[in-house]
């Protein structure tokens, strides 16, 4: 209580005269207000907002006259030393400081600089052998006496050796240049602007920070706003790359968009979805025709026979339908075939036996591979002619024959061209590539289990099966819960290992949800119907979510 009050007691005495520096952060609240104003005024009367229509613009601009708004509300709040309207003002005002510095690095060409040094880099990459013999010099120093003269020759050469090398690679990769270029943009306008909304974002955010003790801040306060801090950046990427063109895309998927030419785009509701999902069903005969009891532009999708009758069921779009069931098939294949095995690679990996340590290793490897790259190792793997597995597979029909006197065809399995195989091959080599990090998680729950238990489940009699079924398995249930999730959400995802693997296939067996997406999207340039799309898998892969989620909360191992 003493405490507070003495809070209170500074706070009262502190707020009796305002700094300068406050004053300056008044008065730069009040012309940001007022810019985001102006800026919301200029986006409402913008027409054409790269082709987005009119909504984008007005959308944004109420965005920006709601951030004028709290600018504006802190005015009077931090006058009158208001701690929550300071917390707000220092994360906008670094927040800003992070999107000038953005802006700035734009205008003066920064992000291309970096790729130029990269390729100077790359160009150069021999002198780049200069830091390991820089390295190794300074290694060889340490091992003389300290103080000694070799010691500090050694470690002075090294030293040299490393900076003279990053001086020739900046040098070579045209350093001098970017500089050159960076001095003579600061003659233009915007970069001066730019630098000066950076310059003020920061030093307004540094004098709300250095006030904390006149607003009477606490130190939970204080290590909220740490926190923030330490945040912000990556609230700025997740604001920028994620947040934003995901509200674009849930616009654009009530309009026909193209993303290409100058037409914008027209706001027709709900007609994507309802093309996407409208379905019809029909009991029909043999002899009768299904355009005669379907709507028009409805084909069939699926056929269940019922006797002399059979049950259609037709799509306005067949192919999202059959994408849909596709992804479906690859992601319960891709369950079976990845789970159990990791589950038995865990419980291997989980056993006392020598070198266990470099096998962990090695299974995790493929799980941080590319998938580029591991889809061209399996096209390779696959090919019907030089490929190791139907070479291992004819060697082994081969062996059978002459061996115990059997006539087994070689199957000359066409993995990639098969439309009956194809799925499968996709799943294969998924499975192989997710099966190291899943046996990695299933490893680490079984290594949270007491040994007591089992030890006491031993004792009472129980044998190996009992005992992995009763008590282990219901023990890791949340461990496999979600690896079972993140599976089953990358399945739902597919789409890089179907379009390496495929090639230039163009058969249906390799579309996915997101395939599918891709085509309308980047092939067919109907963005429109794309964005509704991944909006009706994002609303899918949150039903099955939920509804796993709804399962595993009534196991008592988990919900315990």
């Amino acid at each position: 209580m003493a405490a507070t009050t003495n809070i209170t007691l500074n706070k009262q005495a502190s707020g009796e005269r305002v700094t300068p520096g406050l004053i300056f952060v008044l008065i730069w609240h009040g012309v940001v207000g007022l810019g985001l104003l102006f800026g919301a005024a200029q986006l409402w009367q913008v027409e054409a907002f790269f082709n987005l229509g009119t909504f984008v613009p007005r959308f944004l601009g109420v965005a920006l006259i709601a951030l004028a708004a709290v600018m504006f509300g802190t005015i009077p709040l931090l006058y009158r030393l208001h701690n929550g309207a300071r917390l707000i003002g220092i994360i906008f005002n670094f927040f800003g400081f992070a999107l000038a510095l953005l802006l700035f690095g734009h205008l003066i060409g920064l992000y291309l600089g970096i790729d130029d040094l990269a390729r100077g880099l790359f160009q150069n990459a021999p002198l780049l052998l200069g830091f390991p013999v820089g390295y190794g010099l300074v290694w060889l120093a340490r091992r003389f006496a300290e103080d000694s003269t070799p010691r500090v020759r050694l470690e002075q050469i090294g030293l040299g050796v490393m900076m003279l090398a990053l001086i020739v690679i900046l040098w070579q990769s045209g350093l001098a240049n970017s500089i050159g270029t960076l001095i003579s943009s600061f003659t233009r306008v915007d970069v001066l602007a730019a630098f000066a909304a950076l310059f003020v974002f920061l030093a307004a955010g540094t004098v709300l920070l250095r006030q904390g003790d006149r607003f009477g801040e606490t130190i939970l306060q204080r290590e909220a706003w740490q926190g923030w801090l330490f945040l912000l950046p990556n609230f700025v990427n997740f604001m920028l790359f994620f947040a934003l063109p995901l509200l674009l895309s849930f616009y654009l998927s009530f309009t026909d968009y193209a993303g290409v030419g100058n037409t914008p785009p027209n706001f027709i509701v709900f007609d994507n979805y309802a093309r996407m999902l409208s379905l019809d069903a029909a009991i029909i005969t043999p002899e009768q025709n299904l355009q005669d009891f379907v709507r028009p532009n409805h084909f069939e999708i699926a056929r269940i026979t019922l006797g002399d009758q059979a049950l259609v069921l037709a799509a306005r779009d067949p192919l999202f339908w059959l994408s849909l069931m596709t992804t479906f098939r690859y992601c319960v294949l891709l369950l079976i075939l990845s789970i159990p095995t990791a589950l038995g690679l865990a419980l291997l990996l989980n056993a006392k036996i020598p070198g266990m340590q470099f096998f962990r290793a090695v299974y995790f490897l493929p799980s941080i591979a590319a998938v580029v790259g591991v889809a061209l190792i399996w096209q390779w793997l696959y090919n019907p002619i030089i490929g190791y597995i139907n070479y291992a597979i004819t060697g082994l029909v081969t062996g059978l024959n002459s061996t115990f006197g059997t006539n087994i065809t070689d199957p000359a399995i066409a993995w990639m061209t098969d439309e009956n195989i194809m799925l499968l091959s996709a799943v294969i080599m998924a499975a192989w590539q997710i099966i190291g990090f899943n046996a990695v998680i299933l490893l680490a729950g079984l290594q949270g289990v007491p040994k007591e238990v089992m030890e006491a489940a031993t004792v009472d009699g129980a044998n190996g099966w009992t005992r992995f079924r009763k008590i282990l398995l219901p023990l890791i249930a949340p461990t496999t819960f979600f690896v079972t999730v993140t599976t089953l959400i990358s399945g739902l995802q597919a789409f890089t290992e179907m379009f390496v693997l495929f090639g230039n296939s163009t058969s249906n067996a390799r579309l996915t949800t997101v395939f599918y997406l891709y085509q309308q999207g980047f092939q067919r340039f109907q963005m429109g119907y794309a964005s509704a799309t991944a909006w009706v898998l994002f609303a899918v892969i949150f039903v099955i979510t939920l509804i796993q989620f709804r399962l595993s909360s009534s196991n008592r191992a988990y919900s315990d």
